[in-house]
Order: structure tokens, then C-alpha cells, then sequence
């Protein structure tokens, strides 16, 4: 398996190094819906689709839950979930009311066994994809 790429144009801006080139960037794979998922772990294991799926909703609510009590949440060798917060600047500290708060979003941090094993990624240019699943010389 291999993660599909192809050439974007990008123009830095840095003061003295402007300059057109090219980058590499990700092109869109499929989504594998929650049903998908659970499919593929029940032929895994001896745990049945419905069960897993059971699991997974019943994991949600529980980082729901966690993350609005300000907590985050280790999920095995998956990672962590939290919740960053920000606000309004205000003149002094007493003005900082609740109501100024909110979530600026949902961070996570993948395990260390999960960037180990994205280290190992391997790349294949979406030309030489096309060429080889269709005999089409595109990107």
C-alpha cells in the first residue's frame, strides 16, 4: 500500500529566497465509513460487526463526555484527544468571563507507535499510479 501523490505548484515568499517550485501533495483517498470499519475488524477477530460497532459509538460518548469535563483521553496505542480552548483578549483578568470561552478545536496526538509506523509510509506518484491500474498516462 502506498499513499498517492502528485505535483502542486506552491511560490515562496520568503524575503530573498521568492522563488516558484513544486511540492508533494496528498491526493485524496477514499473514506472508509464507520459500517466499512467494522466490517474489516469482525473478519479480524471473532467479535461480530454489530458489536464492534457498538463499541466504537459507545467510545464516542465517552470522549464526548470526557472532553467537555476538560479532560483528554489516551486511546491505547491510537493516541490522545483534547480539547484546546481560546478566547477574546480582554484589558484585565476580572472581564475574562465564561461566556468569552470556547473550543477552538479537537486536537490529537497520534502514539508513538503510530508515527513509527507512518515513517515506514511508502509514496507512489499519482502518473505512475494511473499507468499501472490503467493504463493511462494522467495525473
Amino acid at each position: 500500500m502506498s499513499i498517492i501523490y502528485k505535483p502542486r505548484q506552491a511560490v515562496s515568499t520568503v524575503p530573498g529566497k521568492e522563488r516558484m517550485g513544486y511540492f508533494a501533495g496528498k491526493v485524496s483517498g477514499q473514506t472508509i465509513d464507520t459500517n466499512d470499519l467494522c466490517k474489516r475488524i469482525s473478519d479480524k477477530c471473532s467479535i461480530t460487526g454489530s458489536d464492534v460497532k457498538g463499541v466504537i459509538e459507545a467510545l464516542i460518548k465517552e470522549i464526548e463526555l470526557e472532553l467537555l469535563s476538560g479532560s483528554s483521553i489516551q486511546v491505547g496505542e491510537l493516541g490522545i484527544f483534547s480539547a484546546s480552548i481560546t478566547s477574546e483578549v480582554v484589558d484585565n483578568k476580572e472581564d475574562l468571563k465564561p461566556k468569552n470561552v470556547r473550543v477552538k478545536r479537537i486536537t490529537y496526538r497520534p502514539s508513538v507507535r503510530l508515527k513509527k509506523i507512518m515513517t515506514d509510509a511508502s509514496f507512489i506518484r499519482l502518473r505512475d499510479y494511473n499507468r499501472m491500474m490503467y493504463g493511462e498516462d494522467k495525473e
